[in-house]
């Protein structure tokens, strides 16, 4: 009984702790814009981090229940299931597979699925709460008026919409490895993933919940390749900020490649709900990863290093408020004129930059 106060103590004071220091630097953000005469401003990036971190919240621990859920509906049952002593039973287990038998028949499957989707979906809200600014950028983005000459896209889609789909992405990729592995961490515990000396088997349940999610993953990198091929407008390989000819004329039809590839690694993994066999997903992953790696080498290891092969991680480092845009025109890109024997060379055409919001010309 002391020791169960003393942690209850414990939570209560560090509960305590978080809350004063939200109370404080919300204290000291309302009082600062109330100052200035911005109130409205705070209230408009407080409602949208309230929105952000609910949503993701929800969207993420909906996502991590489901697959746990159904990870353990379909998991193999125990032929004979009898209440009996853990701890005499727990002397007498002698390998890994006995107890993890053992722990299959004693834990609360559902109560522990939904406490851990409850936790991991906090902590990726949490985490996603600092994209509050490109929620924000692409709820309320406006037409910017000058569309670049490679796409025929609007600047606006540059700086208000691509990194909102960044983000969105990477939240996807997210979700997916961690729904991956709560599912795995299920059907191995269950029996249904084994890899012992004596037996290795992957039931046919597991392998179809893999290749379900291996598919939406290979979409996800499909739609991932789409995107890369506008941050090729931020590439910088030491002579040219933006597209280069190698960009354009090598890089971006191997992002259409590779777009294709994933979505034919997408079919074999959904087709193999037929088959149920390991062979399919693993041909699918050999294919996308290893396509792609080896376009990785050639690229970087070429005389001009592709730009997409960099490509953004996330929302906040790919803000193209942050980065400088240089597009050029289309019309006779290879034509450069050297400036002096140690300088590099640059294009003579005018070309037109971004840098945060505003345009000029060099």
């Amino acid at each position: 009984m002391p020791r169960r106060g003393i942690a209850i103590a414990v939570v209560v004071i560090f509960a305590s702790l978080i809350v004063l220091g939200l109370t404080s630097s919300f204290l000291v953000d309302w009082a600062w814009f109330s100052a200035v005469g911005y109130l409205g401003v705070f209230w408009t990036i407080l409602g949208g981090k309230a929105v952000l971190f609910f949503a993701v919240f929800a969207g993420a621990a909906a996502l991590l229940w489901l697959n746990g859920y159904l990870a353990h509906r379909f998991a193999r049952r125990q032929a004979h299931v009898r209440r009996v002593d853990f701890e005499q039973i727990a002397r007498g287990v002698q390998t890994l597979p006995e107890l993890l038998g053992l722990m299959g028949q004693r834990l609360p499957w559902r109560l522990l699925i939904a406490g851990v989707a409850v936790v991991l979906g906090i902590l990726v809200a949490a985490g996603e709460v600092g994209n509050w600014g490109v929620l924000l950028r692409c709820v309320y983005q406006v037409p910017y008026g000058l569309s670049d000459p490679q796409y025929g896209k609007d600047i606006g889609f540059y700086l208000f919409s691509l990194p909102a789909y960044v983000a969105l992405k990477n939240w996807l990729l997210l979700m997916l490895v961690l729904s991956f592995l709560i599912a795995g961490a299920v059907y191995w515990v269950r029996g249904d993933i084994e890899f012992d000396e004596q037996r290795r088997s992957i039931s046919a349940a597991a392998i179809s919940h893999g290749s379900a999610l291996l598919g939406l993953f290979f979409a996800v990198k499909a739609w991932s390749y789409g995107l890369d091929r506008y941050q090729l407008l931020y590439g910088d390989n030491g002579v040219v900020v933006g597209a280069s000819y190698t960009d354009t004329h090598i890089g971006l039809p191997v992002l259409w490649l590779l777009v294709g590839l994933s979505i034919i690694a997408a079919l074999a993994c959904w087709a193999n709900f037929r088959v149920c066999t390991w062979k399919l997903p693993v041909a699918g992953a050999v294919l996308v990863f290893g396509s792609s790696l080896h376009c990785f080498r050639s690229c970087s290891s070429g005389p001009t290093s592709c730009s997409w092969r960099s490509p953004i991680s996330n929302a906040t480092s790919t803000s193209p408020s942050r980065h400088t845009i240089s597009i050029r025109s289309r019309s006779n890109p290879s034509r450069w004129s050297r400036t002096s024997p140690s300088r590099s060379f640059r294009p003579t055409r005018r070309r037109s930059t971004i840098s945060g919001c505003g345009t000029g010309s060099r």
